[in-house]
């Protein structure tokens, strides 16, 4: 069972880290952030493209080592859990700034990074750190059957596609924005009322 687990936490972190990396791939949206962070560090001239490309290139490398064989899964996880962890502290610290950071984690900068993206990267930080908790123990077993690898991907598809539609998903299910207000609470009328009326 642990194997299993193991396996799909592999998967699950390889998924977000692949999705996320190859959809900024596409598009510019991704240099905004880190063009909003260069504005705020204390240096002349920041490589805003190169950092840009350089961070988009380590989530899809680390991704794809994830997916090359059980014998990689311990540095991979590893270096996955610092990557996503670090991704949780710049969370953080936009949902504190007085100014957010634009959310491009899928290519997307739709939205600023807010608390709802801080328990995001918690709970994505988690998963990796508990895959390479158990992979220390299971080494590089894999799933007895293919059935059961199935599940797990399966399972790790539903992950990735959680984490990459997590702004929509925000949208849909938090209060809604711009409702008209709800009328105060009507109070009884007393004798003094009736009268004037």
């Amino acid at each position: 069972m642990l194997t299993l687990a193991t396996f799909f936490l592999q998967t699950a972190v390889a998924g977000v880290l692949l999705a996320s990396g190859l959809s900024k791939v596409r598009g510019e949206d991704h240099q905004e952030t880190w063009a909003v962070l260069a504005a705020r560090l204390p240096l002349r001239r920041f490589p805003v493209r190169a950092a840009s490309r350089a961070h988009t290139a380590v989530e899809i490398a680390t991704g794809a080592a994830l997916l090359a064989g059980a014998w990689a899964r311990i540095p991979a996880l590893a270096a996955a859990t610092l990557l996503l962890a670090a991704f949780t502290l710049l969370a953080l610290y936009s949902a504190c700034a007085d100014d957010a950071v634009p959310c491009s984690c899928f290519g997307r900068s739709r939205s600023s990074l807010g608390w709802p993206h801080v328990g995001r990267n918690l709970a994505l930080t988690c998963l990796s750190g508990a895959g390479l908790v158990c992979a220390h123990v299971v080494g590089a077993q894999l799933p007895p059957s293919l059935a059961e690898a199935g599940l797990a991907v399966s399972a790790a598809l539903v992950v990735t596609a959680v984490a990459y539609y997590f702004d929509d998903l925000v949208d849909l299910f938090g209060p809604l924005r711009g409702a008209a207000p709800s009328p105060p609470p009507s109070r009884p009328r007393t004798g003094r009322d009736r009268s004037a009326a």
